[in-house]
């Protein structure tokens, strides 16, 4: 019963709203030059490390509004997840680590609210975030941690 989902596949769309900020920061950077220059004013230092600032702020937001469609996405990493009889391996956006570990390491495993506590064999404890995930994706995860949980005699409350 092994999970093997990628995540850049599939029905994922862009994020309008970072979109829309990426967008929004853009054109108040652009504005704030366009004003001093209407206004007969002389753009000042301050003025260009606030267009940067602004710019560079908008980038990010359209890189990370664009990153999750599948065409753009693959330029900068894999995102997915991988559940079978040896390893639980997320890795819900490209900008995020991937976190693994290995069943042999596991204790327990709880569920909480859009996330796992896993308590390891040393009583130290992982958290894996399934916030960005689908519910339908998160109760997959849930059915496959349970089935290998029972399969090899560990805790858990999914």
């Amino acid at each position: 019963m092994e999970l093997n989902v990628d995540l850049l596949q599939g029905k994922r769309g862009h994020s309008n709203f970072s979109i829309a900020s990426g967008i929004f920061c853009f054109l108040l950077a652009s504005s704030w030059i366009i004003f001093r220059i209407i206004e007969s004013e002389a753009i000042r230092k301050l003025d260009w490390v606030s267009f940067g600032g602004w710019t560079l702020i908008g980038m990010l937001h359209l890189i990370q509004g664009l990153a999750s469609k599948s065409s753009f996405g693959g330029l900068f990493g894999k995102t997915y997840i991988l559940i079978n009889s040896e390893i639980i391996s997320l890795k819900p956006n490209v900008f995020k680590k991937v976190q693994s570990i290995s069943w042999s390491e596991i204790k327990s495993i709880d569920y909480k609210i859009m996330k796992f506590e896993i308590k390891k064999n040393d009583n130290t404890k992982m958290v894996m975030n399934l916030s960005e995930l689908d519910y339908a994706l998160i109760t997959q995860i849930k059915d496959t941690i349970n089935y290998y949980a029972k399969e090899k005699n560990i805790q858990s409350s999914c």
